[in-house]
């Protein structure tokens, strides 16, 4: 019987029901409930050491590093059955022990020798990440030397067909990359820090591509972590060495892989071919992957997409042919080589400080520097498997030991540590760098991608000023320095050409703030007018109003001369008979007079703008027809 169900009987018995109907209650028997409530105390110290009552399900936590474990396998799996590597069981577990023990040694948590990574293990794997159709050794052959020239033969009659010369065949391939990782006896190895040890895994991916010919590499895309790091505020970031853009996963998605396709690849292959004075059209070659949807095939009327077969990828793709090593090892030996100019420059830093000051908007310029290492001759070697007729250098590749041997001497600079550092480690950390595998989602191309504004960002004229007077200082400095002046000042005419640049755009900012402030300085004029011309409209007011009363006063004293002349006219007589018809009005020679003299009196009263008149009595026979003042 459940514990719950015993705790129901028990809460019955308390509320001092029978142990018969208690029985009946629950179809048990009289003497099982008399058992129950005897073992009272044993059944709830039980239910206090369980799960809660309403849970219907028993949860046991698993361990956190097999979890993540799992999901760095998964993503392993995967890659390398897109790559058309076999897989056994055997390389299963073998790889899932050797992720744990990494984890267990990063985390500091839990024990490597714990996990066995035993075949049940295996089969729950299987199952909890459906992984059922993943291909396994016993399967469908990989493409290998004896088969892999089918496929080539058939590629290359396809570009015949086409028309395609090597400038026009493109291929491209993503890859990852610990872009701080260091080797294992620097301070990430004693270092127990959590923030530390995260900081020295963190990941970018970048997506290389390149054409046939070796002489054109496409702008790659870069995904980081964070759409705006502090330290690339200032910088515009459609300027920077790479296609910048952002997943909090760092993952490629079927959408950033489009974006970069329409926004980059395009613009610069058509740049291209038309500075080579070649038609645009373009032949990109791809894997074949959750992120190179089947929407490329009509993207553009003027590329055509070809795939590599999933079980011939690894050995067929041009990039995989040694360009993403070679491109490791550039970047591996440039960032020590970073680290060891820093510590020269300031010796009181610390490797580990450097390493923490060594941010993206660092590693972007290593990144750049190691691209630049690549050499045209390399890139269009990597192509022997898959076109062989347009190798022009079977012996130009870098060999990997010369390179290796470099990054050693640059590891020495770094540290008395490094002094009997040896290639052996520094394969170990390339080799560390390549299990960096590129995590692929597949979603659908409306993604929604972090789409807020990033601010916009200006060159600042003040520091541009102090950075070219201290170029003014250096070449001074080499004038004074230098005791062959024909040699110093062949530097001076060297280092002016770099600035030109420079000089260039501080002249177009002093042209643009000469115009701002000139614009400034007329919206204060304009801003100083209309405060005027305020001050005039309220004057004017003002005297608008004094004028309109002044004209309200003359017109009324107008109106009261008009109604004295209407009182002095004489009065009218009953008119006679006349042959002619007409009436006349007989007035005095002297009202005659007077009335003149009053007219001409208020004709200059009104033109002088008097405010008040005294009007003159008039002097007639009949006095009462003027009426008094």
């Amino acid at each position: 019987m459940p514990l719950e169900d015993k705790m129901k009987i028990l809460e019955k018995l308390e509320e001092g029901v029978s142990n018969t109907d208690v029985g009946r209650l629950f179809g048990v028997n009289e003497s099982t409930v008399r058992t129950i409530k005897k073992n009272e105390k044993a059944i709830r110290a039980s239910m206090e050491s369980v799960s809660p009552l309403c849970s219907k399900v028993l949860c046991i936590p698993r361990d956190v590093n097999i979890e993540k474990m799992e999901t760095e396998l998964t993503f392993w799996v995967e890659d390398q059955t897109i790559g058309g590597r076999p897989l056994t069981l055997k390389a299963i577990c073998s790889q899932a022990k050797r992720i744990y023990k990494q984890l267990v040694e990063t985390t500091g948590n839990g024990n490597p020798d714990k996990f066995h990574a035993s075949k049940g293990w295996f089969e729950k794997f299987r199952n909890r990440y459906s992984l059922r159709n993943s291909r396994l050794m016993g399967e469908e052959e990989p493409l290998n030397a004896q088969s892999a020239p089918k496929y080539s033969k058939q590629l290359q009659r396809l570009i015949r067909a086409r028309g395609y010369v090597p400038q026009q065949v493109f291929n491209a391939e993503e890859m990852s990359l610990f872009w701080k990782c260091m080797p294992s006896r620097t301070f990430r190895e004693k270092d127990k820090n959590p923030e530390s040890l995260e900081e020295a895994k963190d990941r970018i991916s970048l997506i290389f591509c390149a054409n046939a010919a070796g002489d054109k590499m496409i702008k790659p895309l870069l995904l980081y972590k964070d759409p705006n790091p502090s330290c690339l505020l200032e910088k515009d970031k459609n300027r920077l060495p790479v296609f910048w853009r952002s997943h909090p996963k760092v993952s490629l998605t079927a959408a950033l892989f489009l974006d970069w396709f329409h926004n980059c690849f395009i613009h610069q292959a058509r740049s291209y071919l038309i500075e080579k004075n070649l038609e645009f059209r373009v032949l990109l070659i791809l894997d074949r992957g959750p992120n190179h949807p089947d929407s490329l095939f009509f993207a553009h009327p003027n590329v055509d997409i070809v795939f590599l077969p999933l079980e011939g990828t690894s050995y067929l793709q041009p990039l995989d042919q040694g360009i993403i090593e070679a491109f490791r090892r550039y970047y591996t030996k440039h960032m020590f080589d970073h680290f060891a100019d820093c510590i020269e420059k300031n010796p009181c830093l610390t490797l580990k400080e450097t390493w923490q000051q060594y941010n993206i908007a660092d590693a972007l310029v290593v990144i750049k520097e190691a691209m630049d290492d690549i050499k045209p001759a390399a890139l269009n070697k990597a192509w022997w498997k898959l076109w062989d007729d347009v190798v022009n250098d079977y012996a130009c590749f870098p060999r990997a030991n010369e390179e290796v041997a470099k990054i050693v001497e640059s590891a020495k600079r770094m540290d008395f540590k490094f002094l009997d550092i040896e290639e052996g480690e520094i394969n170990e950390l390339l080799k560390f760098q390549a299990l960096a595998i590129t995590e692929r989602e597949s979603v659908s191309i409306n993604t929604e991608e972090d789409k807020s504004p990033e601010p916009e960002v200006k060159m600042n004229l003040r520091k541009l000023n102090a950075v070219l007077r201290q170029a003014s200082d250096l070449i001074d400095a080499a004038i004074d320095m230098d005791p062959f002046l024909d040699r110093s000042l062949a530097f001076k005419k060297d280092f002016n050409k770099l600035l030109y640049t420079y000089k260039e755009v501080q002249k177009n900012l002093q042209n643009k703030a000469k115009e701002l402030k000139k614009e400034k300085d007329t919206n204060e004029e304009e801003v100083v007018w209309m405060k005027k011309m305020d001050t005039e409209s309220e004057s004017e007011g003002e005297s608008e109003s004094e004028s309109e009363s002044k004209s309200e006063s003359e017109s009324h004293k107008e109106e009261q001369v008009e109604r004295r002349k209407e009182d002095k006219k004489p009065p009218e007589e009953d008119p006679g008979p006349s042959s002619s018809g007409t009436e006349t009005l007989t007035i005095s020679e002297e009202s005659a007079k007077a009335i003149n003299a009053e007219l001409d009196f208020w004709n200059l009263t009104l033109e002088l703008n008097l405010e008040r008149v005294d009007v003159p009595e008039l002097k007639e026979e009949n006095p009462e027809a003027v009426p008094s003042k």
